[in-house]
């Protein structure tokens, strides 16, 4: 039954899979982003700078606020953005980390005209974030 070609040997166990296997990377259309963040606040405004000292990979940090809006916070605790209110998680999962995908810019023009009005710059960056989840705990 045993031939010298074949070679014989104990199976290895399997190993558990690992926790990250049930990560959901979420990159959320624009959407998903509320796009007139930056353009509500004057020129002056500490969040533009805050915003402009962001690159892709960046840490973010995620809140609820009292609204039940998504906030995207930077590594120094500021508001840089927010989710649209349509954005939904994935069911049964919490934002586990958050990184800066992209800064896109966007502009009054490029705004819906019923808020124009109320948009305080011509054009303005605004934060988009890679969202990764992890189940809830049981």
């Amino acid at each position: 039954a045993h031939h010298p070609a074949v070679l014989c040997r104990q199976p290895m166990p399997i190993q558990p899979p690992s926790p990250a296997m049930a990560y959901r990377h979420i990159r959320p259309d624009l959407e998903d982003v509320f796009l007139s963040f930056g353009g509500y606040r004057p020129v002056a405004d500490p969040v533009h700078g805050a915003i402009a000292a962001l690159s892709p990979g960046d840490p973010l940090r995620t809140e609820i606020d009292s609204r039940g809006r998504w906030e995207l916070l930077d590594a120094t605790g500021r508001v840089v953005g927010q989710l649209a209110r349509r954005f939904r998680p994935p069911t049964g999962m919490r934002c586990r980390s958050a990184t800066v995908l992209a800064v896109v810019v966007w502009s009054r023009a490029q705004s819906e005209p019923q808020y124009q009005q109320g948009i305080k710059c011509d054009s303005w960056e605004v934060v988009v974030p890679e969202l990764v989840f992890a189940p809830e705990e049981p």
